[in-house]
């Protein structure tokens, strides 16, 4: 399994994300990353939650144009300069980067950072060799579930995700 990201277009006004956010809330899906960036009247909003195939047909449901992307899932140093290691290999492989999102800090050391490329498969294969993916972190004990530490029963929150 791997980790997955939910990508929608909505409209540059009051309420647009407060919209998106009850869909989710009302389905019982906890967030574990959120990116949301305007250009005019649009704007882009892509999510990381605990079930990406529930937010498709939950957000599809309510009239919303929405796909998934596949996110490569790498582990860098929490310092300055360490993605752009990342960023450099790809670069160089001419792997182009759509988006990104920083997904969870581990023990002030690590951070994994979720990265939408063009071609996963390459993008992969390169940072793995470089080091920069791990069992953990690529697919082995890491999914969309992990993140927000699977589906919230009894109301609580304690997971790195949140209820929006």
């Amino acid at each position: 399994m791997t980790v997955e990201e939910v990508a929608l277009t909505v409209g540059n006004r009051p309420g647009s994300l407060q919209k998106v956010a009850k869909v989710l809330a009302e389905g019982r899906l906890n967030v574990a990353a959120l990116s949301l960036t305007s250009q005019g009247q649009k704007s882009y909003l892509r999510l990381v939650v605990g079930d990406t195939q529930r937010a498709l047909w939950l957000l599809r449901k309510a009239g919303y144009k929405v796909d998934a992307n596949d996110l490569v899932v790498v582990h860098v140093e929490d310092k300055a300069g360490s993605f752009l290691k990342v960023l450099d290999i790809l670069a160089r492989h001419r792997v182009n980067v759509l988006s990104s999102s920083i997904l969870v800090t581990r023990d002030g050391q690590r951070v994994l950072v979720g990265i939408s490329v063009n071609n996963p498969a390459r993008a992969r294969q390169l940072l793995s060799a470089s080091g920069f993916l791990s069992g953990g972190a690529e697919g082995l004990l890491l999914t969309n579930r992990d993140l927000v530490s699977g589906p919230v029963t009894d109301g609580s929150t304690e997971s790195v995700g949140f209820f929006l």
